[in-house]
């Protein structure tokens, strides 16, 4: 007798049940590890974004009234010469350190940079519409990431110990605040949530910063805006506290071409560490 079997229907009901899982895996957003009161760690996937090599992406959250933010510059260091990420934690025994934001040629900063209280770089760019501030002078929030279209840094009168300008990826009305391009490169971004906790994100393989910036905005960790660092080979994560080890370095040829391959970091003439209180 002849099986009447509905092995197609079963099939197709099969997939419509992982592919609901799988988007109800992701709609509920990623599993975070406690690394210390205050910090913790995740990775996203980048897809459908990710246009070259891996599309993770790994995300720091930090309560900042629990760590404390510092920005260094290589012009405060006893060599007053650039080191890579792995040196500035070795140096600092930072929990986490990331790249800061742009850079000229002769390692000069884009922006108004002030570290510890120095004004390192004192002309703000004036095309830069954000900044990573820490450590106020008179009290409130301990970190922010500042739309500078709402908010003014006054190089002569400010009210924070550690700035990084940059630019803005998308502010809290949901606008991207960057033009579409085809340049593709590792990124790394600060944001805040929508619980005052900031957010670093570095991604692994290569976005385009206008599909980057649509990628954090969807992405289900609840941002409320964003500001992108420097990115290229200088997007940089190292993270290092208990047992819990994590490096990210560009591992891909900026053109595409070929297969990624392994990179010893560049040098940073900036960055910003994570430190314990």
């Amino acid at each position: 007798m002849q099986s009447r079997f509905p092995v197609a229907r079963v099939s197709a009901l099969v997939a419509l049940v992982v592919a609901g899982f799988l988007i109800t895996q992701r709609a509920g957003g990623p599993h975070w590890r406690a690394l210390r009161p205050g910090v913790e760690f995740a990775t996203l996937r980048g897809e459908p974004y990710c246009r070259f090599g891996s599309a993770a992406i790994a995300v720091l959250r930090l309560d900042p009234a629990r760590v404390r933010l510092r920005v260094r510059h290589y012009s405060q260091e006893p060599e007053r010469r650039p080191l890579d990420v792995l040196d500035w934690q070795r140096r600092t025994g930072a929990l986490a350190v990331f790249n800061a934001g742009q850079y000229y040629a002769d390692y000069t900063y884009m922006g108004l940079l002030v570290s510890d209280g120095r004004v390192i770089s004192r002309r703000p760019h004036t095309s830069f519409r954000a900044a990573l501030v820490a450590a106020p002078v008179r009290g409130g929030p301990d970190a922010r990431v500042l739309d500078l279209s709402h908010s003014r840094l006054d190089p002569d009168s400010l009210g924070w110990r550690e700035v990084a300008q940059s630019f803005m990826l998308f502010d809290r009305e949901g606008r991207v605040r960057v033009r579409r391009s085809d340049h593709v490169a590792n990124r790394t971004a600060v944001a805040e949530d929508k619980h005052g906790h900031l957010v670093v994100l570095t991604t692994e393989g290569g976005y385009t910063l206008f599909e980057f910036a649509q990628l954090l905005k969807k992405a289900p960790i609840g941002l409320s805006h964003a500001m992108a660092m420097d990115g290229g080979q200088e997007a940089e994560l190292v993270v290092s506290t208990g047992s819990f080890r994590y490096a990210s370095f560009a591992d891909w040829p900026p053109d595409g071409a070929g297969r990624p391959a392994p990179v010893p970091p560049v040098a940073l003439p900036a960055v910003v560490t994570v430190m314990a209180p």
